[in-house]
């Protein structure tokens, strides 16, 4: 199923902001003189009336900046946005003098692209900066994107969508705009045809947008040309504009035809249009480009007010290590976790200092063992120093089709690119350029297909606020280089049925020399190895399982295929650093064990998946998080280091205690307690599943089955440090939520939980009973909030079991009878969570599924919802109205106070006052936010960050109104 929200960024053009606001004031933007007229666009009246003044358009661009800029981290930084700031100003006073406020952003997204949203707004792409090749060709990006706010196109388009979807035909002040911009969002699904625009349409938009900007540039006193020659590098064209011969066939690309169009314009330019040479400094817009590649700053300003307490974590929570590499001299070894890479030295044991790189794909040590080479899904490319400890160099690479997996080169100058149009390519990363490919190469079957619609369907899900992990894309085909760098090797396996109801098997397989530019032939054995699980055991030899029989698995010469020896084998493979070992993974219930292929056997295995070897020597990660050094044959450590601190990940369990002096949270395998007054840790303990501290300070945690320890809720003292086993849970499908244990029975013979159940609440501290509730129509979705003391049920409007419940109240039957449709509508049943008794119900409408509830609970006389278009949604308990809408995610209120905090942009808090809607105040994080918690007494807001630091924030001076950021 498309999203919704996808047809309605499409038309803004807004899918992600990493940016930092760089406003140009009206008085900068003068007109220029009369003897260069700017070209005529389409008058708004031929296309029908906008609605929107400029300044009701900024506003209109600011609901838009709110409903999607919490998804990327903002960057301030002067030095990367004061350069583009004053090219993008030189271009801006060429334009007619308006009311709108301009304002440029730098945004990182996987693709070479730049657009602009309503409201004068526009964002360029560090991808597509790192692709221009000079200041004229960055000035001609920002012209045409100056050339869609100067033409008005996007809020002619929002005009004729609030028109046919809404009947809107007027708006007037910024609440009225923001109030009829969040009745779209909650009705796209109703008329999703309003949101798509033709092909003919988008053209004429972007000939429309060229015009305007060739006239732009050519004023400022830069060259046109580069316009042309910039899109003719980004579309890949070749220079091909087609012809009347295409033209009259229908073959004409439409990249084609327009650089047609580009290049019409720039002969059809006037003289007097054409400023001289603006004065340039040498070497400066390289400089700046280089700059924005190499940024690895932090994102946003941290502004903070009436801090009553700031703690950072000591000593920290260790996230889990992922990848572990010997250098190839076995002086170094780097760590990799979710966040970035830990590089230390051997000798002594030591770590050396740490690469933030939190979407970084496998690290690895150049040849030479002198860098440390790395990618992201996104193609960025970074180069680090060992000795210097430090960011050498990086590189954006640009692929049209992008990748659906991706390899680099040990030494970092190769990447390999399977990309969207099932093509595997080779790219040449110092200049960009493609160096090999072949075509069609990826030929996915069933069970291909089969995960690719699954991993869209959980990205989908988390993308619109699920709690799920973002699982990453598994390996389509085999993709590996040579130690030294210089083979590429690739394999695929495509297994499909004829009809005739046989098995058809194709296998495709590619060595590619890189010095040589030459493919290489492979021999069948190696072909058929390569089509399955492989991994080079040094530049000259290769093993690989054999997927038709294990046992015929192989160790073979590379490039020839000659068989070495023959060996059973079974699951992933990768070779230690150095030595005759083989990492298979998983193996005997273990994570990874170590194959001594001399002796072809087990040597050794772990728990831990992250293993490496290096001759004699193996390194390891222990449970506690520490790496650890072994040597073969032995038990004993011989050195063993703790990591530094790395960022929070997603957060399994957390608690706060009511007087804020308790901490205590949980990753997937690593759990931990802190005394907040001090910042110290008390407690490490393994990964637990739910957590709650009472009044007594004692912690009530979910450990989860271990090994051969079962499944217990623990009773943890803090203060004494104290762990004891508290309740058995053994296989009970109860799930920890704070104070409460919660189980869902099925009632019938078929085990169904889907109907005909029944709800069980226990309290988690001693398992006593609190209350049961069965369902003998639909199940209910079951929202448990601990912090708020909340149980909410949520059905379908359609459910049967509904109906039910408006057969026993009639003032739900009367709502339900006034409702015109009931597709993706919602009734919510409150309940008291410590007795079960229903305390308000209330009817939600979502346009058709327009919106979806990914959280809700009550917090005194409100209903507060988080749905999937990064909204807050808060409802009257009494009556079930709806009473106020905000952008952002991850709710918190106090019934005390009756604040709600929200997160909107990563690590920025807003606080409102639910009595008036209306906003209090605001802090600004440096990092990401993840857990909030008012105190009992609502006013105090604790705040723990992902670099893990704990905040008690003083609500009492709130009460003033914060100002407009």
């Amino acid at each position: 199923m498309k999203s919704h929200r996808a047809f309605l960024f499409r038309l803004l053009l807004t899918p992600a902001l990493v940016a930092c606001a760089c406003a140009l004031p009206v008085g900068a933007q003068t007109q220029k003189p009369s003897r260069c007229l700017p070209p005529a666009v389409t008058a708004p009246a031929a296309r029908g009336q906008n609605i929107f003044t400029p300044r009701q358009e900024m506003d209109l661009g600011d609901a838009i900046a709110e409903h999607v800029q919490r998804n990327y981290r903002v960057v301030e930084d002067e030095e990367m946005t004061g350069y583009l700031r004053r090219v993008g100003a030189s271009l801006v006073r060429q334009l007619p003098e308006t009311e709108m406020r301009y304002q440029f952003f730098l945004v990182d997204l996987p693709e070479a692209n730049a657009f602009a949203p309503p409201g004068g707004r526009i964002y360029i792409t560090r991808k597509l900066v790192a692709l221009t090749r000079s200041e004229d060709e960055l000035a001609g990006v920002l012209a045409h994107e100056l050339g869609h706010i100067a033409s008005r196109q996007t809020s002619n388009d929002m005009t004729r969508i609030l028109r046919e979807v809404l009947g809107v035909t007027e708006v007037t002040d910024r609440r009225d705009i923001f109030e009829k911009y969040n009745r779209l969002i909650e009705n796209v699904a109703r008329k999703p045809g309003a949101f798509r625009r033709g092909d003919k349409h988008g053209e004429q938009e972007q000939y429309e947008a060229d015009q305007v900007g060739i006239y732009a540039m050519a004023s400022a006193g830069y060259d046109p040309q580069a316009f042309a020659a910039f899109w003719n590098r980004l579309a890949e064209t070749g220079g091909k504009t087609g012809g009347w011969f295409s033209d009259l066939f229908g073959t004409t690309k439409p990249e084609a035809r327009r650089l047609r169009e580009i290049l019409k314009n720039l002969s059809g330019l006037p003289p007097e249009c054409i400023a001289p040479r603006a004065s340039t400094v040498s070497g400066e817009f390289e400089r700046w480009q280089a700059a924005v590649v190499n940024y690895t700053g932090a994102g946003r300003k941290e502004a903070l007010h009436d801090v009553a307490s700031r703690k950072q974590l000591e000593p920290p929570l260790r996230g889990d290590v992922t990848r572990l590499r010997f250098s190839p001299d076995g002086k170094y070894v780097l760590a990799q976790d979710d966040a970035g890479v830990n590089v230390l030295t051997r000798e002594p044991f030591a770590a050396l200092f740490r690469i933030e790189a939190p979407e970084a794909l496998s690290a690895q040590f150049t040849p030479d063992s002198q860098s440390i080479v790395l990618h992201n899904a996104a193609l960025r490319i970074e180069t680090w120093s060992v000795n210097e400890a430090k960011l050498r160099g990086a590189r954006e690479m640009y692929v049209k089709d992008g990748c659906m997996q991706s390899a680099l080169a040990p030494d970092g100058g190769t990447l390999a690119c399977l990309e969207g149009n099932y093509a595997l390519s080779l790219y040449d990363v110092a200049s960009g350029a493609q160096i090999f490919q072949k075509k069609n190469f990826f030929k996915p079957d069933y069970s291909n297909f089969i995960s690719m619609l699954f991993l869209k369907i959980v990205r989908d899900i988390a993308e619109r606020g699920a709690d799920l992990d973002v699982l990453d894309a598994p390996e389509w085909v085999g993709m590996r280089f040579s130690p030294d760098g210089r083979y590429f090797a690739g394999g695929q396996r495509s297994v499909s049925f004829t009809v005739l109801s046989t098995v058809s098997e194709e296998v495709s397989a590619v060595v590619y020399d890189i010095p040589a530019k030459t493919s290489v032939p492979v021999r069948e054995v190696l072909k058929n190895l390569l089509a399955g699980s492989f991994t080079f055991l040094g530049p000259d030899r290769i093993v690989g399982v054999n997927p038709e029989d294990f046992r015929e698995s192989a160790i073979v010469s590379f490039p020839k295929g000659d068989v070495l020896e023959r060996l059973p084998l079974v699951g992933s493979t990768e070779a230690v650093t150095s030595g005759n070992y083989l990492l298979i993974r998983p193996v005997q219930g273990y994570a990874v064990g170590v194959m001594d292929l001399t002796a072809k056997k087990i040597l050794m295995a772990n728990k831990q998946p992250a293993l490496d070897g290096y001759g004699d020597l193996f390194v390891s990660e222990r449970i506690n998080g520490e790496l650890a050094l072994y040597r073969v044959g032995q038990k004993e450590m011989i050195s063993k280091v703790s990591l530094p601190r790395n960022p929070l990940g997603r957060l399994r369990a957390a608690a706060v205690s009511p007087d804020l002096r308790w901490l205590a949270v949980s990753e997937r395998t690593r759990g931990a307690v802190w005394d907040l007054t001090k910042g110290e840790r008390v407690l490490h303990v393994r990964g637990f599943r739910g957590a709650y501290v009472g009044d007594d300070g004692l912690l009530y945690a979910d450990f989860p089955r271990y090994e051969e320890t079962e499944r217990v809720i623990a009773r943890l003292n803090p203060s004494t440090r104290e762990v004891k086993e508290h309740t058995k849970m053994g296989d009970a499908g109860a799930t920890q939520h704070g104070p409460y244990l919660i189980a869902r029975k099925a009632n019938g013979k078929d085990g169904s939980l889907l109907s005909n159940m029944t709800l069980d609440v226990r309290d988690a501290r001693n398992g006593a009973p609190l209350w049961t509730k069965s369902f003998p129509k639909e199940a209910p979705g079951v929202w448990v909030d601990e912090n708020h003391g909340s149980v909410v049920l949520s059905w379908p409007l359609k459910a049967e079991a509904v109906r039910a419940e408006a057969k026993l109240d009639a003032a739900l039957a009367v709502r339900l009878a006034a409702l015109k449709e009931k597709d993706g509508d919602y009734f919510l049943q409150t309940l008291d969570s410590w007795t079960g008794r229903v305390t308000g119900s209330l009817l939600v409408e979502t346009g058709k599924g327009s919106f979806r509830i990914a959280d809700v609970f009550v917090s005194g006389e409100w209903v507060v919802i988080a749905d999937t278009e990064n909204r807050v949604l808060v409802y009257a308990l009494a009556g079930g109205e709806p009473k106020g809408k905000f952008f952002g995610h991850r709710p918190v209120a106090s019934k005390a106070s009756n604040l709600l905090s929200v997160e909107n942009e990563r690590g920025q808090l807003s606080i409102y006052d639910l009595s008036t809607m209306e906003k209090r105040d605001q802090f600004d994080f440096s990092s990401p936010v993840s857990l909030t918690q008012f105190s009992p007494d609502g006013k105090r807001l604790f705040v723990l960050t992902a670099n893990q630091t704990a905040y008690v924030l003083n609500l009492n001076p709130a009460a003033k109104a914060a100002q407009s950021p």
